[in-house]
């Protein structure tokens, strides 16, 4: 089953989403204008090797080599792909994180364990514990920032986890999906460690950070070149649209686009969690990502109790389901915009400080 934010289209009225993760700076200007200059690309298929799109993307993660980079219908199509064609027959991850991981699993045939390493705060894992459950016949997947606890985890632990599972023959793949809202990114990425380890795979997605689900492009990086080219041979011809290829040829070239938004989470994230620390009856888990994980404290209302709540006043926010080791006390919210912030923030008030 699946488990996912931002389903608006269940309730007949208008919301303020926060149970996505999306930028609210929303769509780029340079997209709209892109795409209404190349209509005509839509009276062809799109390149089936996706060249220029590859290079817009190494040239935008700075990897000159267009080889190492396969472009997949959103990020999760490559997860599954890496996945199923590492030929590995187990999956291992954290708890919690983001669900579809164990449903890759699933879909592979393969058994999966989620290992408890976070400790009490969601602040630091313990690399050695991950490694303890490894064996060469192990996937390990990483998502950096974590879903749903806003987890940044140190490279340094990252650089020697990826050393322990070299050593014994395991893959790693990085989620990287909320990267680029870390305060110093690209700091932190494990991109520049490609060179080091082989048994590296990056995943990154263009929709959360740019603003634009609905395109559905994500990016491979590996200089595992035999799995890469294992990846892009299993995945159905033209799997990426000429829309998403207008996107990606575009948006990750947008310099203002790209600083307005580090300017806005830089601001709204940190505003954010001052006024949630303010509302008694929760805790607020510090996130590095755009959104914060909180604990309901309040003895006689839960998450579900708290949607509900929230939904008289037209606000929806992420509940716990699909995410394992989290209980019912327990939900997520994005940040968006001062104002959306604000009308939030100040309905948890009025819910929690009656």
């Amino acid at each position: 089953m699946n488990f996912h934010g931002g389903n608006v289209h269940s309730y007949g009225q208008k919301l303020l989403d926060f149970s996505s993760n999306i930028n609210p700076l929303g769509v780029p200007h340079s997209f709209r204008t892109a795409l209404q200059q190349n209509m005509e690309e839509f009276t062809k298929y799109p390149d089936i090797h996706y060249i220029e799109l590859r290079q817009a993307i190494g040239e935008y993660l700075n990897v000159m080599d267009i080889r190492y980079i396969v472009p997949g219908n959103g990020a999760i199509e490559l997860l599954y792909k890496a996945i199923q064609q590492s030929n590995k027959s187990r999956l291992i991850s954290l708890k919690p994180t983001f669900s579809e991981y164990s449903r890759a699993a699933q879909q592979c045939g393969i058994e999966y364990h989620a290992i408890d390493a976070f400790d009490m705060d969601y602040q630091d894992i313990d690399i050695d514990k991950i490694l303890h459950a490894a064996c060469a016949d192990s996937v390990v997947i990483i998502c950096n920032p974590n879903n749903p606890t806003g987890t940044l985890t140190d490279k340094k632990k990252l650089i020697q986890l990826a050393a322990g599972l070299k050593m014994i023959g395991a893959l790693l793949i990085i989620d990287e999906a909320f990267m680029e809202f870390t305060l110093d990114y690209p700091n932190h990425s494990m991109l520049n460690q490609l060179d080091q380890f082989d048994n590296l795979i990056i995943v990154k997605a263009a929709t959360k950070f740019f603003g634009m689900p609905g395109i559905r492009l994500g990016y491979a990086i590996s200089h595992d070149l035999k799995l890469m080219n294992k990846i892009r041979e299993s995945i159905e011809p033209w799997n990426v649209n000429t829309a998403a290829v207008i996107a990606g040829c575009t948006v990750l070239k947008d310099i203002d686009y790209i600083n307005n938004s580090r300017t806005w989470i830089a601001v709204e994230r940190k505003n954010m969690f001052n006024g949630l620390y303010g509302v008694r009856g929760i805790k607020v888990i510090p996130s590095a990502a755009n959104f914060h994980l909180i604990k309901l404290l309040h003895a006689d209302i839960d998450a579900w109790q708290l949607k509900e709540r929230l939904l008289e006043r037209n606000i929806l926010i992420r509940t716990p389901e699909g995410f394992q080791g989290l209980d019912g006390k327990y939900v997520r919210l994005a940040v968006k915009q001062k104002e959306s912030n604000g009308i939030l923030l100040e309905a948890l008030k009025d819910v929690f400080n009656k």
